[in-house]
């Protein structure tokens, strides 16, 4: 039998995201991970800030629907993987997470893929 954390737990909700620039070179995009920038809106946020969720769409009107709960595949950066169990994750700044020292949010990750870089964590 194959494993899959896949859709488990899922609750999105709707935020504005923070206007981007056309020359913006990183643009937000579904699957990033965002922290909460100000009221009622999400975008890549400052590397260590806590994540909010992750993008499961994007709307021509600035508004996201985000994954507040459940599982998700999400990308890392940083010399260290986030090590399987009860961790401290915060956003990277560029769509995806980092091991967090100080700050950030404790997540659950099931499963980490050295190679792509990526875990799955639940929110």
């Amino acid at each position: 039998m194959e494993l899959s954390f896949d859709g488990i737990g899922q609750v999105a909700a709707t935020f504005q995201t923070e206007a981007q620039e056309a020359e913006d070179t990183a643009k937000l995009a579904t699957g990033h991970v965002v922290a909460l920038t100000a009221a009622n809106t999400v975008g890549f946020g400052t590397a260590g800030a806590a994540p909010c969720g992750v993008v499961l769409a994007l709307e021509g009107d600035q508004t996201a629907a985000v994954q507040v709960e459940g599982f998700a595949r999400v990308s890392y950066s940083g010399a260290a993987a986030p090590a399987v169990g009860w961790t401290s994750l915060g956003v990277d700044g560029s769509g995806g997470v980092q091991t967090a020292s100080t700050g950030g949010r404790s997540v659950l990750v099931v499963q980490v893929d050295d190679a792509a870089k990526t875990a799955i964590i639940k929110l």
